[in-house]
């Protein structure tokens, strides 16, 4: 059977492609991991060229990869290399360099590039020196509470990349707080943090465009609605206590004092009658903040809510006050008279208002106590300042008084900086979507299994492995640890350790999940198979097809019948690592593979689910 069809094609700066498929003696791709838990690093291409006539020499201008109209060479560092095999994308990437080689009389004359994928220009993104005055996210202080993947899409867009380059981060579910990225921090090793945050694989795909992905198998999709708002709480059980702020230097929280009143609600304050130096706030609490970067980062949102709650003896006389909005040139907008009349003391009491205002930069609250007895104080559990045209009863990441259902989870997070805490809630709806398809393999022995429909393999490599048994497993987020463990492994393999120590999730309840959903993947040792290898040159142009449209993540299931004795192994995998070796007479691609035999999955998953197993987690 024929090799697939090839076009190898080259540019560099303003010109167009060439084809110079018509040189290409040998091809070598490597892209991947080899083992699930690695960060991807970037993929490569080497491409060796017959340069016998000198096509591929730098200095020759009479060569057809001489561009005349722009006055260069497009043998260059740094150039654009594409590859296709049957007009499917196998390689896009930037030369790194050029190598050239003669024998003793001048002749077989060889040039060979090498290429990198997208995550090389990734790699060599630096955050940049933060301005000056405001807080600016554009300049690697992350301070909006999102998901993983809607703050890898920030720091993409934030960092000059096109859309298109990052169009396959899929949202994720776990939700991140604030971060300071120092000026000459990596932009990769963040995102890549970020990811295994989610955790999900985050890899440049053959088309040159960055995706993320979580590690579920399901065939369920989840739908993020994010809402964020900018909470006040004084961040000490001490009275008079103020928070310096990072952007201005100025100390900045409530004019009056604070503590904790009760345990619920977790972050509360209240005005100190004891302190008679400063007795005229004596029933007053105010705040005050001014910042555009932080309440409108967009510059788009328009509509906004203030809330809190409050209780205590002062409500008993009611409360009263101001609300004053500041746009971004630091006027006052919107003067708001707020409060509540008098009610219980015992019962927490909303007093709130909505909105519609562009370019809100800050806003200033006052409220103080109707009555002007000592015991007339109150307490709250903070300001909440929300882009949103409603208000959702939700506080910081640790109160969650929403509860999560089979189709709907909520996730709360909280940037964690005093008087300046950053809320955030995602809500994640559950839909079903199309199965990824399942590419089938399987050796002459195994072929029934499939009806003869099963692509062909030459070469096989299983193994029978503990390079990744984990039986004790722990994760550090930001605001909790978890540890888990499996005495019944730890006592017949020793103990195993995992310890992630940089899950940027705010939430209290995401280190046990993914502890738990690694340790229910990797607590056994594995007999899988770990490298399969085809024959493109032996298979159909429709098998070829297949076998060529297979990216890094997709789903592959493996059949082989060892010496052709006993039952056949039947197994699911994932695609870790695509590499391949072309010449004119062969191309044999191999791909790395991971079992998910043990993979965790969603109960009501028609998808890769089977019941009455050992191997959920």
């Amino acid at each position: 059977m024929p090799l697939p069809t090839y076009e190898v094609a080259i540019a560099f700066g303003a010109s167009s492609l060439i084809n110079v498929t018509q040189w290409v003696q040998s091809i070598s791709i490597n892209r991947g991991i080899n083992r699930s838990l690695d960060d991807y690093s970037a993929g490569s291409i080497s491409i060796t060229f017959v340069n016998n006539s000198r096509i591929f020499d730098p200095l020759n201008t009479s060569s057809p990869l001489w561009d005349a109209v722009n006055g260069y060479t497009l043998i260059q560092p740094a150039g654009f290399v594409r590859i296709r095999s049957n007009n499917i994308r196998r390689f896009t990437g930037t030369i790194q360099n050029w190598d050239f080689t003669y024998d003793e009389s001048g002749l077989n004359g060889q040039a060979t590039l090498t290429a990198l994928d997208l995550i090389y220009k990734v790699g060599q993104a630096e955050f940049a020196d933060e301005p000056g005055f405001y807080f600016d996210i554009n300049y690697g202080i992350q301070k909006v509470v999102e998901t993983t993947g809607d703050r890898i899409d920030r720091v993409f867009k934030d960092n000059g990349f096109d859309a298109s380059t990052y169009a396959l981060v899929d949202s994720g579910k776990t939700i991140v707080g604030a971060d300071v990225n120092n000026a000459g921090d990596n932009v990769l090793s963040y995102m890549q943090n970020l990811a295994r945050s989610e955790p999900a694989d985050f890899f440049s795909n053959a088309s040159a465009v960055m995706v993320m992905k979580d590690r579920s198998f399901t065939d369920y999709t989840w739908a993020n609605t994010t809402r964020n708002n900018l909470i006040v709480y004084p961040g000490s059980a001490n009275a008079r206590t103020y928070q310096q702020l990072l952007d201005t230097g100025e100390t900045m929280g409530w004019i009056y004092g604070g503590r904790r009143w009760t345990a619920t609600p977790i972050l509360s304050a209240y005005t100190n009658a004891a302190d008679v130096n400063l007795d005229i706030f004596r029933y007053q609490m105010e705040y005050y903040d001014y910042n555009f970067a932080k309440y409108n980062p967009e510059g788009t949102a328009t509509n906004y809510t203030f809330s809190a709650y409050f209780r205590g003896p002062g409500l008993v006389a009611g409360i009263t006050g101001d609300l004053y909005i500041y746009d971004n040139t630091g006027a006052t907008v919107r003067t708001i008279g707020i409060g509540a009349t008098a009610v219980s003391s015992a019962d927490w009491t909303q007093i709130t208002y909505s909105l519609t205002e562009p370019n809100v930069a800050g806003f200033n609250v006052s409220l103080r106590s109707g009555g002007t007895a000592a015991g007339d104080f109150f307490i709250a559990d903070g300001w909440l300042f929300e882009r949103a045209s409603s208000y959702t009863n939700y506080f910081d990441g640790t109160t969650n008084p929403l509860i999560s259902s089979a189709a709907t989870a909520y996730s709360v997070g909280w940037s964690g900086l005093p008087y300046e805490s950053y809320s955030g809630l995602v809500t994640s709806v559950a839909s079903t979507a199309t199965a990824a398809a399942v590419r089938s393999f399987a050796d002459i022995n195994s072929q029934v299994t499939f009806g003869g429909t099963a692509i062909p393999f030459t070469d096989l490599q299983v193994v029978y492995a503990s390079e990744q048994l984990y039986n004790n497993v722990q994760v550090i987020g930001v605001n909790a640890t978890a540890v888990v463990e499996d005495t019944v492994s730890q006592g017949l393999y020793g103990l195993r350790t995992y310890v992630q120590t940089d899950n940027l999730t705010t939430s209290v309840t995401k280190p046990d999940e993914i502890a738990s959903g690694f340790l229910g993947e990797f607590r056994l040792p594995e007999y899988r198979a770990e490298q399969l290898t085809v024959a493109l040159e032996s298979l159909t142009t429709a098998q070829q097809t297949i076998v060529l449209g297979i990216e890094i993540r997709d789903l592959v299931r493996v059949a082989f019948k060892p010496s052709n004795t006993g039952s056949s192994v039947d197994k699911y995998y994932q695609v870790l690592g695509i590499s391949s070796n072309s010449d004119l007479e062969r191309d044999a691609v191999t791909f790395n593979l991971a079992s998910l035999d043990n993979l965790s999955f969603r109960l009501d998953s028609t998808f890769l689910g089977i019941l009455d197993t050992d191997t959920l987690a």
